[in-house]
């Protein structure tokens, strides 16, 4: 099968030291040719430090020095809060950059908190935000939360108010979209009352949303430029859910594009179950984002499934052959949860099934057994076009290349960003 573009391949940032992983994040900021870098450590599932950050006003050839934003995570009594960007966008209505934030809050130590939800005990809890910028994000308003259901909101000085922690909890995706009409759609992951007596004797391990008769669904938040208030005004679509016999995590880390006939296409990540093998899922929406369709695996074009890991995955359109492309990790065969997270494809959609161009699958990066480690992940990215080349540029942190191949310790973190660079 032919591939559809060229790629190459080159390490970018070489890991910090053994056992400790560079990850980055590379984003324009606003509609022109500023670019960040936010670069952090990470030596355990999910808990980075050491978080710096430098900018280029050309484009990437050159760049302002590391400025270190923490060290640690800053400490409120028993509260750690963990606060980054995930994704942004130019709003050519209001003139202005949206900026989606996602705030953590943990109670105790952070590794402990993380590893105590495998036990089935909630230790943390995420929120989202957003803001705004005039001047491609040199500076920023403050940050205002996004909300799904009554609660009061963040209070800078009590971070661990129980009320806040447990209401409006949502995981943002990591794409904004502006579409044709004007308006902005961002998809998050959030809790969805769901009771199913059989259904909850399905599922294997632990209710991640931390609530009762609850699942992990999926909303969109649609936001509009008011220019009388100078304001954005949000609103929480219908959830999207389906139930743990389907994907025992339920609906995760979400991306949404438009597609040419106006409709809003929504990918999302789910995992195995004893029943169903490991997909991904997509669902669409016909009126802007406010209600969805069905829930449905993603296929190919000719019908035929296939498997998948529990991996995020990105849609991006390009400027100048206007083809909607999707990357993400395809499976040989039935996936263990998580597992393996590679290859790593890109393929064109057909939008107007939706499903993936089969014959379009090209592989931008996948296991070397010469090379790394069985337990390679080629998943955590950053993905858009370099608005000067009109090609595709990924960041990834190839997780596992080094180590045993046995344990996720040791040398498995010892891992490197690599820059990919797609030609079409």
């Amino acid at each position: 099968m032919p591939s559809i573009c060229d790629i190459q391949r080159e390490r970018y940032i070489p890991a910090p030291r053994p056992h400790v992983s560079a990850v980055l994040g590379v984003q324009y900021l606003g509609h022109g040719l500023r670019r960040e870098e936010r670069l952090s450590n990470e030596g355990s599932s999910d808990w980075v430090d050491t978080i710096r950050v430098r900018s280029s006003d050309d484009n990437g050839r050159s760049w302002s020095d590391w400025e270190l934003q923490h060290r640690e995570w800053p400490t409120q009594g028993d509260c750690t809060k963990e606060q980054m960007p995930f994704c942004n966008q130019y709003d050519p209505r209001s003139g202005l950059t949206v900026q989606m934030v996602f705030q953590r809050v943990l109670l105790g130590d952070p590794e402990h908190a993380l590893a105590e939800l495998w036990k089935g005990r909630r230790r943390y809890y995420d929120h989202g935000f957003w803001q705004v910028s005039a001047d491609d994000g040199r500076t920023w308003s403050n940050l205002r939360q996004l909300t799904y259901e009554d609660g009061p909101v963040f209070d800078p000085e009590h971070w661990g108010t129980p009320a806040f922690l447990t209401t409006n909890e949502m995981y943002g995706g990591y794409n904004l979209i502006t579409r044709r009409n004007g308006s902005l759609v961002y998809p998050a992951t959030i809790p969805v009352p769901y009771h199913d007596e059989e259904d909850r004797v399905v599922a294997d391990l632990a209710n991640h949303t931390g609530r009762e008769d609850h699942v992990a669904g999926v909303r969109c938040f649609i936001g509009r430029w008011n220019p009388q208030r100078a304001a954005y005004e949000w609103t929480a679509s219908d959830p999207v859910l389906v139930p743990r016999r389907v994907s025992w995590r339920g609906l995760l880390e979400p991306a949404v594009a438009e597609l040419t006939t106006g409709a809003i296409l929504l990918e999302m990540r789910g995992s195995n179950t004893k029943i169903t093998p490991g997909r991904k899922w997509i669902a669409v929406s016909k009126d802007g984002g406010h209600s969805w369709g069905p829930v449905t695996d993603l296929r190919y074009d000719d019908g035929e499934q296939f498997y998948a890991p529990s991996s995020f995955a990105r849609m991006i359109r390009h400027s100048r052959t206007s083809v909607l492309y999707w990357v993400g990790n395809i499976s040989a065969a039935p996936p263990d949860r998580n597992s393996p997270r590679y290859p790593l494809y890109i393929a064109e959609v057909d939008e107007t099934i939706p499903a993936l161009k089969r014959e379009t699958l090209t592989v931008i990066d996948d296991y070397d057994p010469g090379h790394d480690t069985p337990l390679l992940q080629l998943s955590n990215f950053s993905l858009f076009e370099n608005r000067e080349t009109s090609e595709f540029e990924a960041y990834l942190t190839r997780y596992g290349e080094r180590g045993d191949g046995k344990s996720y310790t040791g040398d498995f973190w010892t891992a490197d960003v690599y820059k990919y660079v797609l030609t079409f």
